[in-house]
């Protein structure tokens, strides 16, 4: 049997490591641990933050090789809107015509991407050239259910549907009329490096000098912003009512910061604290295993609770750490009373209750802890991939 051949379509500057550009490269490792030709097509942003090229395995932790296509482009910022999409999707074809043209024996090939403007041109351009498409199959891997007419055609054409949980695979099964063995959900995998990992919490703790807290910890980790400002104020009531336990948000922008310490002024909380913007991802996870307990606590505001299913939940699932968290459809694939503590959405009141009883029932927490821990190591992007590749169409 031939080498599979894989080409990823990111719209992320990977040479600024977030949460996006973490999942992308990570996924598409998955598939080169399992022997596939393996090929990650992604835009360079011109930043002066950006890691060198030379460090991306080690920032990223990979351990197989990828093929890295860079795709020239003058953006200083995120790409963003359909223009600078347009200009990222046909540098991405330019690169993706040569990969076929060069494939050995037309070997299976799987041409996958988040992003149907990067995947939209293919389908037109697979009628125009056969020949060139000849073994190739096109994935489209939803992280959202988007009904808008450009999607659902996208949702049609692909010959294959991927979510990252069940709840938006069957909203685009349903909603483009196609049989449930046309898809499957992957969840947001970790890495078998990840796997192996075991940080203590006085280890880690001593990386990001929090030796000094004697209180329980109380960590989140996420997107800090102003607009999207529910949750964080149903976290900073909860501490409110929890006067002796720290709270700890990571990330943040500087003025964002500072508009987050001068809400809480006004609250007159003193037991709160603000990483800022954290420069090297790789530090996050130190912050999570040094929690006692951990937050996910998002809200409608942003988010369709549905379908979102945030990265940072198998994270947290790794630490061995008790997590507290509403019970939304997104993340039943995964969560359960066995491995999280549940709490009723957009109430501090019942945020701030769940979070006592979790410090207060130290057996109980540490008991769904484990067990959290011991189900996400078996969600490795590795081990997913190998499943996909045995249900892919040939």
């Amino acid at each position: 049997m031939s080498t599979p051949y894989i080409i990823y379509l990111s719209p992320y500057d990977i040479l600024r490591p977030r949460t996006n550009q973490l999942s992308d490269v990570r996924f598409t490792e998955g598939f080169a641990q399992n022997h596939c030709h393996t090929h990650l097509i992604v835009p360079y942003v011109e930043r002066t933050d950006n890691i060198s090229k030379k460090e991306v395995a080690a920032t990223y932790g990979l351990k197989s090789h990828l093929n890295i296509h860079y795709s020239p482009t003058h953006f200083t910022e995120d790409v963003k809107g359909g223009w600078q999409l347009a200009q990222v999707a046909w540098h991405g074809i330019r690169t993706t015509f040569t990969i076929l043209k060069q494939r050995k024996n037309k070997n299976q090939t799987y041409i996958i991407s988040r992003s149907s403007h990067l995947l939209r041109p293919y389908f037109t351009l697979r009628k125009i050239f056969p020949s060139r498409f000849k073994n190739v199959v096109l994935i489209h891997w939803a992280h959202d259910f988007n009904i808008s007419k450009n999607h659902l055609r996208i949702y049609q054409l692909a010959d294959y549907i991927l979510a990252t949980n069940s709840s938006i695979l069957n909203s685009i099964l349903k909603k483009s009329k196609r049989k449930s063995a046309e898809g499957s959900f992957t969840l947001n995998p970790i890495t078998e490096s990840q796997a192996l990992e075991y940080i203590t919490k006085e280890e880690a703790r001593k990386v990001v000098k929090l030796t000094e807290i004697k209180t329980p910890l109380i960590v989140y980790t996420g997107k800090i912003g102003i607009n999207y400002d529910k949750e964080l104020k149903y976290i900073l009531e909860a501490a409110q009512q929890l006067p002796n336990y720290t709270f700890l948000f990571t990330g943040g922008k500087p003025k964002t910061v500072a508009f987050w310490e001068d809400y809480c002024n006004g609250l007159g909380l003193k037991n709160v604290l603000f990483t800022g913007y954290l420069s090297d991802y790789r530090k996050i996870k130190y912050y999570q295993y040094s929690a006692d307990v951990l937050i996910s606590y998002y809200t409608k505001q942003g988010h369709d609770v549905r379908y979102n299913f945030p990265n940072k939940i198998c994270e947290y699932m790794l630490t061995g750490n008790p997590m507290v968290s509403p019970n939304y459809p997104a993340t039943q694939d995964l969560l359960t009373e066995s491995n999280c503590t549940f709490t009723t959405p957009e109430n501090s009141q019942a945020l701030a209750k769940s979070i006592r009883e979790i410090i207060e029932s130290p057996e109980l927490a540490l008991q769904k802890a484990q067990q959290a821990a011991k189900d996400v190591r078996e969600i490795t992007f590795k081990k997913v991939a190998a499943r996909l590749l045995k249900q892919f169409p040939k």
